[in-house]
Parts: C-alpha cells; structure tokens; sequence
C-alpha cells in the first residue's frame, strides 16, 4: 500500500488525513506525523498502518485527559470512567494512565490529601464521612486510611467538629432548646462525626448528656 497524499484538515488544522492508494484511509495529529516520518509515496504495510493508528489514538487520549486535568485534579478512576466514556480502547486507556500516574499527574494520594485539606476550610466532616466520600471516588483503601490517620486525628475531628456545630448553631438560634439540640446532634451525625465528639460537644453547648 503506498501513501498517495497527506492533507491538513480544514476544522481541525492539527489532523492530518492520510491517503492510501488515492483513497482516505486513516488520520493522525501533527506530533505522530511528524514522528513517524512517512511521506507520500511511502509505502505503509497492514502492521504500520495500526501502529501509526495506535500511536495516534495514545496522543489523543493523552491530549483528553490533560484537557481534563487542566480544569481541577482528578482521581484515576474518575480518568479512567471518562475515558471509557468516551470510547477510547481499553489498552490504550492502560498505557496513557501509567504515562500520566508516571509524571505524577494523577496521584490518588495526593488528591485524596488535598481533598481532606479542603474540608477545613469548605465543610467541615468527620472521618467517617471523609471515608465513605473518598470511598465513592474508588481511592485505594490504604491510602484513605494513610491520609485520616495523618490528617483526622481525634483532636483535629473535635475541632473539626465544633467549627461545623458553630456554625449550625447560629441557623438554629430561633429553636426552643431541646430542638436546637436534637437537630445540631442529627446534623452533626450527618456529617459523619464520632458519637463521642459529639457528646462532648452537647455537654458543651447544652450542659446535656447523649445517652
């Protein structure tokens, strides 16, 4: 099969579609071109012609998940789903997520730290709740565990905890006092506080026992 014509694409001027025995028969983005080094007149066997299609398609999985990730930080399993979503070959999907896990540009730990970090200052949640949330983004169960035990300690969740109930208490000021108090100890069960923080918390603010 020879290489009969190469020609940039009108609405993508990054594609270039390739001609084989005068018919269309593949394209491919400027950097595998000019890195596979064919011309027209070259001739391309069946093999060469899925390599230069596997490569290309690498690029451009390559060049979605950076669109991805240039937006905010992302889990490798959120990656992974819309990459699959998008119709990409699972082999592919495989070698572009060790290419990106290999610059550090998808780092579960790392997200999953970061993401804790922002509770302080966002919503503040318990372990519990950071847990199942970090669950729910299909992180390894190791590194949440690595990242609570870190970042969650039982005077930080205390904290954590009172910032959350404070809060809610200024929303809960116009309720008769055993309402205010059933409804900040259900909220912050909610929030997936330790039962003994928020007893704590209720002697604190109520000068009551939760039994």
């Amino acid at each position: 099969m020879r290489i009969s014509d190469i020609k940039r694409q009108k609405r993508n001027q990054n594609r270039f579609s390739i001609y084989i025995d005068g018919k269309y028969a593949f394209s491919l983005d400027y950097d595998t071109l000019d890195g596979s080094h064919i011309h027209i007149g070259d001739t391309v066997s069946d093999d060469g012609k899925k390599v230069l299609i596997q490569k290309d398609e690498f690029s451009r999985v390559r060049d979605y998940a950076h669109t991805l990730l240039s937006y905010r930080d992302r889990t490798e399993y959120e990656i992974k789903t819309r990459l699959f979503d998008k119709g990409f070959h699972a082999g592919t999907i495989r070698e572009v997520l060790e290419f990106l896990k290999s610059r550090n540009l998808i780092d579960d730990k790392s997200f999953a730290g970061k993401w804790v970090d922002n509770i302080f200052t966002s919503r503040p949640m318990g372990r519990m709740k950071v847990e199942h949330e970090l669950k729910k983004r299909r992180i390894n169960e190791d590194i949440i565990q690595e990242v609570c035990d870190k970042k969650l300690g039982q005077d930080t969740e205390y904290e954590l905890a009172r910032k959350a109930a404070e809060k809610k208490l200024n929303s809960l000021k116009s309720y008769p006092g055993e309402v205010a108090r059933k409804r900040l100890f259900s909220f912050l069960r909610t929030r997936g506080f330790d039962f003994e923080i928020i007893r704590d918390l209720m002697k604190e603010y109520f000068s009551d026992v939760i039994e």
